[in-house]
Parts: C-alpha cells; structure tokens; sequence
C-alpha cells in the first residue's frame, strides 16, 4: 500500500473557556494541516500510477476544511460563553465556525477528519499542527473482515 501527503495552512482564532491557563483567552494560531491517503495505484490513462491527483486532494481540503476555519473564530456550540462570543462576531458580519466541543488540537483534528473522510475513505492520517512544536493526529483503522475486534 502506497500512502501521500499533503500540506496546507490556515489561520484561526480560538478560546478554551474555562481552562486553567493562557488559552482560556481568545487567541490565534497559524494550524498546519498534513493529510494522508493510502489506496492502491490506478490504472485509468490519465491518473496512472497515482492514489489521487494532488490537485484533487488541494481542491477537497480548500473546500471542506480551508474554506470553513481560515481566517474564523472557532467556537464550541455547546458553551454559553464560546456561543455568545460567536454570536456578537456574527452579528458583526465576521466569519466564525461553530464544533460540537472544545476546539483543542485534538478535537480540531477529528472534526476536519470526519469533514474528509465523508468525501473520500482513503484518509489514512490527519496531523493538525497548533504551534511548530505540538500536533495532534487521528488515525483511521480500518478493520478488516479477520478482526475480532
């Protein structure tokens, strides 16, 4: 099985209401984003010895997950707080970007998991980078017909 990356960039701010450090303030980061694919190699001309055009991965992260959370405020739903804040920012006509959750590194990465896999189940691996130094990842294990698991 042959597996390919793909990097990307966005911008958000955030807030962990109710967290015992810094990052209960509305803050930003620069998130890099690395997606995996594995699959077998087609055959078809135009896309021989590919998974996946790398275009066509650029073109489903853009509209899936760029387009959502670049440049917004990401806010959990279920938080008064998080929610009234969204809200003014709306009303304001700025962009925002509503998750059921906390929107920690580890929550984000889920999301934009379950954002991709909808549109192609050949994600292996999404590693969401919140600082240079610290990602989180959620790996897709798929179970085969020998699991008993």
């Amino acid at each position: 099985m042959v597996e390919i990356t793909k990097e990307f960039t966005f911008d958000a701010a955030h807030m962990l209401e109710g967290h015992d450090g810094l990052c209960k303030n509305v803050h930003g980061h620069t998130y890099k984003l690395q997606v995996t694919l594995n699959g077998d190699l087609k055959k078809e001309v135009s896309s021989e010895g590919m998974i996946i055009d790398f275009k066509d991965l650029k073109n489903m992260v853009k509209e899936y997950v760029i387009e959502l959370f670049d440049h917004s405020f990401i806010y959990n739903i279920e938080n008064e707080k998080e929610k009234e804040i969204g809200s003014f920012l709306e009303s304001k006509g700025l962009k925002t970007c509503s998750i059921k959750g906390r929107s920690t590194c580890e929550n984000l990465v889920g999301v934009i998991f379950h954002k991709l896999n909808i549109n192609n189940e050949n994600i292996s691996s999404i590693r969401l980078w919140e600082t240079p130094t610290s990602f989180s990842e959620y790996r897709n294990i798929k179970k085969t017909k020998n699991d008993k698991t």
